[in-house]
């Protein structure tokens, strides 16, 4: 089945309904996350009950970035739209500000270092703008963007695994070739890196089945939220509860849960019985979304003709 701007407007519904879902529960240990509590959205600080946070601000603000310059982006267009957006952002990461202060200040376009997860959460679009067979125009994409605010390779692997699983993922793959295409997208960032092994160890676990989750002191760096990711994808057998379960893991919560969502949600066309507490979420504007994921649309079968004539 041929993507269609449904199913990425369902991929950034259901991205926004995770972020919402997690938001309350973010860098709790597993046992302090309330299972029954979970779809009531209860309100985190003085945030309004159904937020999402800087997750779906940023992930929206690269998929209009994409749609809008039809794929002709880079680094200094990227951070100037951070730039203005970030003050508006609830919960934006200590790395992602620091890589824009600096850019406002001294106008350095590429961060040195940085290894959160916060290259990761924003990088589903270009995974949605671009078919499976584009490979190298999506991962030019994604690591060019990245680097922007996360320079570490850790960081900017984990990018390029969830480009890679989005792609898969709207192209309608079953879940089990999403979850395997980002495990062998982790292994050519990690041999064009030169990393350790044992830098992807928790991934390569998570998506065979192997990874036990720590109790206590769960990291928020992007490597253990991106095991989290592929562990309950690997097992999921439905969108809201595959959500949920990110969020009782513990840790990373609203951002594990809100790529889960982004990856499953792009899988169908209408979400809206699927997702019990949507209407509690305090949701992008509809009419921006929906232009949003037509001209995401419209850029996928762009490079798809670009590649389709290169074959030829």
């Amino acid at each position: 089945m041929a993507p269609s701007p449904q199913h990425i407007r369902a991929g950034i519904l259901a991205y926004a309904a995770g972020d919402a879902l997690g938001v309350p529960w973010e860098g709790k240990p597993p046992e302090e996350v309330d299972w029954e509590a979970l779809e009531e959205l209860p309100a985190r600080g003085d945030w309004p009950r159904g937020s999402t946070s800087d997750d779906t601000d940023q992930l929206l603000l690269v998929a209009r970035y994409l749609a809008e310059t039809k794929g002709r982006v880079d680094e200094r267009g990227l951070l100037t739209r951070l730039a203005r957006a970030l003050p508006r952002m609830r919960g934006a990461g200590p790395t992602t500000r620091a890589a824009v202060g600096r850019f406002v200040e001294t106008d350095q376009l590429r961060a040195s270092e940085g290894s959160s997860i916060g290259a990761a959460m924003r990088a589903l679009p270009f995974g949605w703008a671009t078919p499976v067979a584009a490979t190298e125009q999506r991962r030019e994409l994604t690591v060019r963007l990245s680097r922007a605010t996360h320079g570490a390779p850790l960081a900017v692997m984990s990018a390029c695994v969830v480009a890679e699983m989005a792609a898969w993922a709207i192209e309608q793959h079953p879940i089990d070739a999403v979850v395997a295409a980002g495990l062998r997208e982790a292994d050519h960032l990690a041999e064009q890196y030169a990393l350790d092994s044992a830098a992807t160890t928790p991934m390569r676990e998570a998506a065979h089945g192997d990874w036990a989750s720590p109790k206590r002191n769960m990291s928020l760096d992007a490597v253990t939220t991106m095991a989290i990711v592929l562990h309950v994808l690997r097992q999921a057998t439905g969108l809201a509860s595959a959500m949920k379960q990110a969020v009782a893991l513990g840790g990373d919560t609203d951002t594990a849960a809100a790529i889960v969502g982004g990856i499953l949600g792009s899988q169908a066309r209408d979400i809206e019985g699927e997702i019990p507490w949507l209407s509690s979420v305090v949701l992008p504007e509809s009419e921006m979304v929906e232009a949003t994921a037509a001209r995401l649309c419209a850029l996928r079968r762009a490079f798809h003709q670009q590649a389709a004539t290169i074959w030829a």
